[in-house]
Parts: C-alpha cells; sequence; structure tokens
C-alpha cells in the first residue's frame, strides 16, 4: 500500500471515531438535560392535599336590599364581594339557598369546609329566609363540632347579628347607627389570647388600632349587655368594641368560647372589592386587614375533613356555574351580585 493511501485511511477511521465519540456524549448530554427536565418538571407538578383548597358555602338571602335593580324578580342573591374575599385565600365557594329543607343544609355541613354568613339587609323572622336557615346550619355546625368534626363559621356585619339570633333563639340586635365610616378597633382586655388574633403579626395588630381600616354601615349592632341579659354571654369572647355616632357602645368582634365561630361588625371584604362609597378604604394597610381576616378564615377552613360524594356534584355546585350582575353602575350597595331562582334551586339540591 502507498505511504499517500495509508494516510488518507488514518484520517478517515479517526475522523469517523470522531464523529462516534461526539454522537456519544451528544446522547449523554441531551439524556443528563432530559433527567434535570423531568425533576424540574416534577418540582413544578401541582401538588394537590385534601384541605389546600377548601368549599367554603355562603349563604344567600332574601333580595329587598336589591331588587330595585333589577326589573325581574328573584328569589335570593350574593354579593360577589365575599365570594372574592373568599377566593383570594384560596378557597373555592359553593351558593347555599335559603328557604330549604334540614336535610339540605345537613348535606351543605357534610359537604363543605366551613359556611360564611354575609351582611347585607333582610329580616330574622321570615319563614323559609336568611334567619330560618341560618338557625339550622348553626344547629348543625355546632353539632358537626360536639362530635369532632371541626366545622368553622363566620359571620360578617348582618351575619354577626343573626348569630346572636340564633345563640340566643330570638332576634336580639338592638338599634345603634354607623353608616358609611370607616375606624381602628377597641380591643378589649385578653383578646391577644383568642384564635382569632393570638398569631396576628404585630403590624396587623397595629393597623387594626390605630387607623381607620374597618369599614362599617349598619343600623343594628350587638352589646355586651344585650348578651348578658339572654344569658349567652359566657358563650362568647369578645374582642373588640366601638361606638356609634351616638357614643353608642357595640360589640365590634367576637368569637365563640366553644367553637370555631365567628363574628365581625365590620366589612373586610369592602376594602378589596367594593367601590361604591368613597369612605371604604382601598390604601395598603386596608388591604392588608382584608387579606389577614380572609386567610384566617379560609386557613380555619383547611382544617374542616367535608367532602362532596363525588366530582360531578362538587362541579354543579359551585359558583362558577353562575354569573354575577354589574349593580355598580346603577350606584347600588355592591359592584357586583349574584342572583337565584327557584329552578336553581330545584336544579342543585346536594343530592
Amino acid at each position: 500500500m502507498c505511504f499517500l493511501c495509508f494516510v488518507l485511511i488514518q484520517h478517515a477511521l479517526m475522523q469517523h471515531q470522531s464523529q462516534s465519540e461526539g454522537t456519544c456524549a451528544k446522547k449523554q448530554v441531551e439524556s443528563s438535560g432530559d433527567m434535570v427536565q423531568d425533576a424540574v418538571n416534577d418540582n413544578l407538578s401541582p401538588v394537590y392535599e385534601k384541605g389546600d383548597a377548601p368549599i367554603i358555602g355562603i349563604l344567600s338571602q332574601e333580595t329587598y336590599l336589591v331588587a330595585k335593580y333589577f326589573s325581574e324578580e328573584h328569589d335570593s342573591y350574593i354579593a360577589a364581594s365575599y365570594v372574592k374575599f373568599l377566593e383570594s385565600s384560596g378557597a373555592r365557594v359553593i351558593p347555599v339557598w335559603i328557604g330549604q329543607n334540614k336535610d339540605y343544609y345537613r348535606r351543605v355541613v357534610n359537604y363543605t369546609n366551613g359556611i360564611l354568613f354575609p351582611g347585607g339587609g333582610t329580616y330574622f323572622n321570615e319563614s323559609g329566609g336568611y334567619g330560618e336557615a341560618a338557625q339550622t346550619i348553626y344547629s348543625l355546625a355546632v353539632e358537626a363540632n360536639n362530635k369532632g368534626r371541626y366545622y368553622p363559621v363566620w359571620g360578617t356585619c348582618l351575619g354577626m347579628q343573626v348569630l346572636g339570633f340564633v345563640a340566643a333563639g330570638e332576634d336580639i340586635r338592638v338599634d345603634c347607627s354607623l353608616k358609611n365610616k370607616a375606624i381602628p378597633l377597641d380591643f378589649v382586655e385578653g383578646f391577644e389570647n383568642s384564635r382569632l388574633f393570638k398569631k396576628a403579626p404585630e403590624d396587623i395588630i397595629s393597623i387594626l388600632n390605630k387607623y381607620n381600616v374597618t369599614f362599617n354601615y349598619h343600623s343594628y349592632c350587638l352589646t355586651r349587655e344585650v348578651l348578658e341579659r339572654n344569658g349567652i354571654l359566657s358563650d362568647w369572647k369578645i374582642l373588640s368594641t366601638n361606638k356609634d355616632e351616638y357614643d353608642f357602645e357595640f360589640i365590634s368582634s367576637m368569637e365563640s368560647t366553644q367553637y370555631p365561630i365567628y363574628g365581625v361588625q365590620f366589612h373586610p371584604e369592602k376594602n378589596q372589592f367594593e367601590f361604591g362609597k368613597k369612605q371604604i378604604p382601598h390604601d395598603d394597610e386596608a388591604v392588608k386587614i382584608s387579606h389577614y381576616f380572609s386567610d384566617f378564615f379560609v386557613d380555619e377552613c383547611r382544617k374542616s375533613p367535608g367532602k362532596f360524594p363525588n366530582e360531578a356534584m362538587e362541579k354543579e355546585a359551585f359558583i362558577y356555574n353562575y354569573s354575577p350582575k354589574y349593580t355598580g353602575r346603577a350606584n347600588g350597595s355592591f359592584e357586583q351580585i349574584y342572583v337565584f331562582d327557584k329552578e336553581d334551586f330545584d336544579k342543585v339540591q346536594l343530592t
């Protein structure tokens, strides 16, 4: 073989070996890269644990307060700000109908992880109304907690007043006018030992105590004296008080001494989601305290083991099945509301 041929053959063999090694190295790099990407993907995969996204019911109420915004009649409504309030802390929401039987409300308590009684304007003595539904749900919540099944209840404004109603067995509200005004809380001695505030960061307590961040809009309230007179003062821990425009003292926050049941006379949800009243605070401090209360209650609901029997029933019950109506344009009390009719009640009975 000539020398030139030998050199050419050697060069070709070396080039082939180099290409083979390069291909192997490339495959090793690609394989290594795939392993890294798989690990990253595994870390990014959503992990859904039981209780991470609790399902919370919001009790609807009669339409007395909002009927003027619609030409057609509706049976009940929920202000959208309460839905957003809970969703902002990771909860999912179902509307809870008024005018139903005890079996329906038992299913609500069994399938959900907590209930919110919203503010608004209605009567407590209406047959098949807000007060009657709240009474039934409250008794079922107490029953569940007595059996060791954690089930939280939250009442805002009218919802806190209805807690007094269901605990006493009669309407114990008194006249108390503080409308369209944001104020700080006057904490009661020992409030720091309450479930509602004992883990609150110092800046939250300072904001609540110093700044006008709790928005009030009410004509009635509960007082220490009325709780005592009706024999239920020992069942409630008063956490803060305030005074109305006539210097009349009322309870602005309280919690049950036995159960995960909480009430506030002010409106934490409005700080983030209602804009119809100029006096509603929307600054950083106001939004912080709104988040504090929603985070607290949603975390409480994460402790509850309630679960729907199946995913199809769960999805059928969600508030996502309904579209909110814009009422802010008509200078309504709420920016948006959900309205419901008898057809909705009949369709979703949680059975």
